[in-house]
């Protein structure tokens, strides 16, 4: 808050604006909150739990700064957070991070600013939402209590998490900190989310940093900005082998083409150039933070020379054989947007219609003073083929060794009792398990310290429907399985089993496998897990709506009210539950698993193609397509370019690999070349599961089979120094 001079002349005039206020309070902080437009909108979409949110927002009326954290927290809610957290569930995060303010010595020397955007904050990425902060802060407060600096109270923190967690690949979607707990590791961003957790419980400033894709090597990193004494430094989450500023990363982030930190709402940064400010998240571009960098300019013209305005540009790193966009800049009303990036290669490309640009910008420090500005000309039917070489190695006179891990040398007995502590509470829920159930023990163990729950739920489980329930178990994700409750479990097997018998009653039959994989399984794409079946069968269930082409034509009347609402990077999928209660969707993808979720919970079998963005539901003679946005065409396998290409025969063409002066290697999808398509003329995107191929391992020749459409081959060889010469290719049927 800034701070106000009272005097005597002065103070009568504050007292009167005090009775003012005092006499329409909810009407005068309406009127002048800056937050008022946002709310509204964020109250609007929030179906049946505006009377939650509403309830949360008075419960701090007549307390200022309480008041505002409240207005500023609603303000900038995700879609699936504004539907689903509860008055309780949001005022314990804000109750509990204003007493943090209160009990550590550092509390109230943090900017207001700064406590909005990395303290208070409830969430950190796109993990599914959870109450850990009052859990965090009894447990850690006490161990940072008597810390003599900030410093050591996050290396404290750090320690802990190292604790809790290793690290290990998991699963596309994020895991909360809860989750990741209970598993005993996660990947790089699941330990950020825990460790960004673990140090706001305690009043520390804390955001994610990452750099979305390497130009070095394929993947990417995520790691914890943590801000020390007003300053800003950086670690490797939940991994206290190096202190603030030090990490294994600290050299590959020197050829980082682009490093983005994170706030939650709308955040000052005086420091470094603000990316975007996408829904409820500013993302700020601290490259220059870790790595040479500089601003480049880019202009956009039509394929007369006209300048093009709110024309999106496209930033992508070559990375996995594909080039993946890392950044996205509109062009201003003179066709000009400016991006900071690091240095090495990047693809810029832009379209406006069918007309396309794409150039590629290479900048090696010390041989060039800056990256030069760009100019994309677009052009009609541009094929962006031929080939190129990227260069990111430089002679960096800065770069510091990486320092020496204390895990090893005199304190690795000390971190290896700690990792050992952590893995034996895994290894107890493991030995249980075996005991209560040999033949599921290998299913059940993967819930990590959750499985008493999935052990509850197969002794509570109704006779007739435990075969459901032990096959779900047996195929659960991991992550599904972390917080499960034993109720959700039983619940799922129930309810599903239910759906097949009516299913069948009204003519519809299908095997055990398409019942088990495409009926009785609650986890559809990547969305974060959650409890759909019982409500959706409620609304559903074939025994009321008889006939599947009934359900199908109440689910469509459904869809055509569903509007689109914006989501930043920050905040999970919303739910199938809560796509139907407050109609709407944030993506497609959002959209097709809620169409997925309700047919299943019907018994119909049903499936997302991800790819094409539609869905599969089996009529008990085969699959057949069906469009949520265009339910009029459902079972058209020429409803659009898309579908008849999908539907109809693949596109086959053969080629070999040119591995340069190695002939002998054996080329490897998303490492030496990928099929890849072009989305809307600007970028590429790369193609995971709508394509079939092999080798041939005497010829060495590929054949590769893809529908019809934009797709491209792109094939790549890496120099001694992993720079790579990448050849693009427009795929031709034959």
């Amino acid at each position: 808050m800034l701070p106000i001079n009272i005097t005597k002349n002065t103070l009568p005039a504050i007292l009167l604006c005090i009775c003012l206020c005092g006499c329409s309070t909810v009407n005068y902080q309406n009127r002048l909150s800056p937050y008022s437009d946002s709310i509204k909108t964020i109250l609007e979409t929030s179906g049946s739990n505006r009377a939650e949110l509403n309830k949360f927002l008075k419960k701090y009326e007549g307390m200022p700064e309480k008041q505002q954290a409240a207005q500023f927290i609603v303000a900038n809610l995700p879609p699936s957070d504004r539907a689903g957290l509860s008055s309780d569930e949001l005022a314990e995060n804000l109750d509990y991070a204003f007493l943090t303010r209160e009990s550590t010595s550092w509390g109230r020397n943090i900017s207001w600013n700064d406590f909005l955007n990395y303290v208070l904050p409830h969430r950190v990425s796109q993990e599914k939402t959870s109450c850990w902060r009052k859990k965090f802060y009894n447990e850690l407060l006490p161990l940072v209590s008597e810390c003599a600096s900030m410093e050591e109270a996050v290396l404290k923190i750090n320690r802990w998490c190292f604790s809790k967690t290793g690290f290990k690949s998991t699963q596309r979607w994020d895991q909360n900190p809860q989750m990741t707990i209970n598993r005993g590791w996660g990947r790089c961003e699941e330990a950020v989310i825990l460790t960004v957790c673990a140090l706001r419980s305690v009043g520390i400033p804390a955001r994610q940093a990452m750099v979305p894709a390497w130009q070095h090597s394929n993947d990417n990193h995520t790691w914890t900005e943590v801000q020390v004494d007003g300053k800003w430094h950086y670690i490797e989450s939940a991994n206290p082998d190096y202190g603030l500023d030090h990490a294994w990363f600290s050299g590959s982030a020197r050829r980082a083409p682009l490093v983005v930190s994170y706030a939650y709402g709308n955040a000052v940064s005086p420091d470094y150039p603000v990316l975007g400010r996408p829904f409820g998240c500013t993302l700020i571009n601290t490259t220059s933070r870790y790595a040479p960098a500089d601003k480049t300019e880019i202009l956009v013209l039509d394929s007369k020379g006209t300048p093009l305005p709110d024309t999106k540009i496209f930033i992508s790193v070559f990375n996995y054989a594909s080039f993946v966009p890392v950044a996205v800049k509109t062009t201003n009303q003179n066709g000009k947007a400016e991006v900071t990036l690091g240095p090495g290669s990047v693809l810029i490309s832009a379209a406006d219609g069918e007309d396309s640009a794409f150039v590629g910008s290479i900048w090696i420090p010390g041989e060039q003073p800056g990256r030069d500005n760009i100019i994309l000309k677009l052009k009609p039917d541009n094929t962006p083929s031929g080939t190129i070489s990227f260069r990111f190695n430089y002679n960096d006179k800065q770069q510091l060794p990486t320092p020496p891990k204390n895990s090893e040398g005199a304190r690795k007995a000390e971190f290896d009792s700690l990792r050992e502590l952590r893995l034996q509470n895994i290894s107890a829920m493991k030995k249980a398990a075996e005991q209560f159930s040999p033949d599921y023990a290998a299913y059940i163990v993967k819930a990590g310290l959750n499985t008493p729950q999935v052990q509850r739920a197969v002794s509570a489980c109704p006779k007739k429907n435990l075969p459901s329930l032990l096959k779900s178990i047996s195929t659960m994700a991991t992550a599904d399985l972390l917080t499960v409750t034993a109720e959700e479990l039983a619940e799922n097997a129930v309810i599903a089993d239910a759906a097949r018998r009516q299913a069948e009653a009204n003519g519809l039959k299908y095997t055990d496998a398409i019942f088990q994989q495409y009926v009785l399984s609650p986890r559809i794409m990547y969305e974060q897990q959650s409890k759909w079946r019982q409500k959706l069968h409620d609304e559903f269930q074939m025994g009321q709506t008889g006939k599947l082409t009934n359900v199908l034509r109440r689910l469509s009347e459904i869809n055509k009210d569903i509007s689109s609402v914006p989501r930043g990077p920050l905040g999970d999928t919303l739910t199938p539950v809560e796509v139907m209660d407050t109609r709407t969707a944030s993506t497609s993808s959002e959209i097709c698993i809620f169409n997925t979720a309700v047919l299943r919970s019907a018994g119909i079998p049903a499936r997302y193609l991800d790819e094409q963005q539609w869905i599969e539901f089996f009529d008990g003679k085969k699959w057949q397509p069906f469009y949520p946005q265009n339910p009029s065409q459902t079972g058209n396998l020429n409803a659009t370019d898309d579908s008849r290409s999908f539907y109809s025969s693949w596109t086959n063409f053969k080629f070999k690999f040119t591995a340069g002066k190695n002939q002998n290697i054996t080329p490897q999808y998303f490492k030496d070349f990928s099929i890849s398509k072009l989305i809307n003329k600007s970028r590429f995107q790369l193609v995971e599961k709508t394509v079939q191929g092999k080798m041939d391992n005497h010829s060495k020749e590929w054949e590769i089979s893809i529908p019809e459409g934009d797709y491209f081959l792109i094939q790549v060889i890496r120099n001694k120094k992993n720079e790579p010469t990448i050849s693009v290719y427009k795929i031709k049927k034959e």
